[in-house]
């Protein structure tokens, strides 16, 4: 692709410790390709004039953690801004669940990573500092075993462009949409609309836990949650998360980007702990009101 066409495309990057991980496989999903290439879909007008000309995007990334082995599939993706294309955003978040489906049921067969301590060893050359030095003499765990793809942590960030009660919100967080949802419009979109949409993860927000944010996105025209981190409940458990914008320096500013946040668009910040296969049906933890802000 040229750089004049790259810059006019629509991407996603996923950043991890490489200390910490070893990316073992990355996929990316293009929606409309996906869509298009779908024998199902071929067919579909609505495929072509509504779907194909966007051009956004998933990428996947399954991780291990060099010392557990634990491993686990972080998912980053952008779906459609436009209000008057809530079909297009579900469809985009169905193509996105159903491929997320294949790749972990493919990933449970995904061999043993042999290679951690050299990855680790290489990394930290040179390095004289006390904490390298322990990292050095940490025993490395073998690569966890997963029967089945739900088995393996997920967690999928991004900017949905969706609220409460959008058809994207109950693919996600209900595992099903009927194929008749008002967002369809009654638009054809092959087995998605004939047979509805389905996905096999346990999933939730991060933050549904907890006094939930005011916003994610603040303009001076628009205030909303758009954004989300969800995370499979049988295998994870929030352990902190990052709170409200400061009220009162909301009160001097009509919205953003400005010199504070570059972005108008805040930063979600989650921390999770794996669970234990015999602790995966811990309740979980209730963190009250959020204390802290940004300002």
């Amino acid at each position: 692709m040229a750089d004049k066409e790259a810059k006019l495309v629509d991407g996603c990057a996923t950043f991890f410790k490489n200390s910490k991980y070893v990316c073992l496989d990355k996929q990316l999903i293009d929606f409309a390709n996906t869509a298009i290439n779908r024998p199902d879909m071929k067919g579909e007008h609505d495929t072509f004039n509504r779907v194909m000309p966007r051009d956004h995007i998933a990428v996947a990334a399954f991780l291990e953690n060099r010392v557990t082995g634990s491993r686990v599939i972080a998912v980053n993706t952008h779906i459609f801004w436009d209000p008057a294309f809530n079909d297009v955003k579900l469809i985009q978040v169905a193509i996105l669940m159903e491929q997320l489906s294949i790749l972990a049921d493919r990933w449970t067969k995904h061999p043993p990573c042999k290679d951690k301590a050299a990855f680790r060893h290489s990394e930290l050359d040179g390095d004289p500092s006390p904490s390298a030095a322990e990292e050095l003499s940490i025993e490395l765990g073998p690569s966890m075993e997963y029967s089945i793809g739900t088995q393996i942590p997920l967690l999928i960030c991004g900017d949905f462009n969706s609220g409460a009660g959008s058809g994207v919100l109950d693919l996600i967080t209900q595992g099903r949409v009927h194929g008749k949802h008002a967002d369809l419009a009654h638009r054809g979109y092959g087995n998605f609309t004939r047979d509805g949409m389905n996905h096999p993860f346990s999933l939730k927000s991060a933050y549904s836990g907890t006094e939930e944010l005011s916003f994610t996105n603040y303009t001076p025209n628009f205030a909303g949650v758009v954004d989300y981190i969800w995370y499979s409940t049988n295998t994870l458990q929030v352990r902190g998360l990052l709170g409200n914008v400061d009220p009162t320096y909301l009160k001097k500013v009509p919205g953003f980007p400005n010199y504070h946040f570059p972005s108008d668009h805040l930063a979600l910040r989650a921390e999770f702990g794996f669970k234990s296969r015999k602790e995966r049906k811990v309740v979980e933890a209730d963190f009250g009101p959020q204390k802290e802000v940004r300002s």
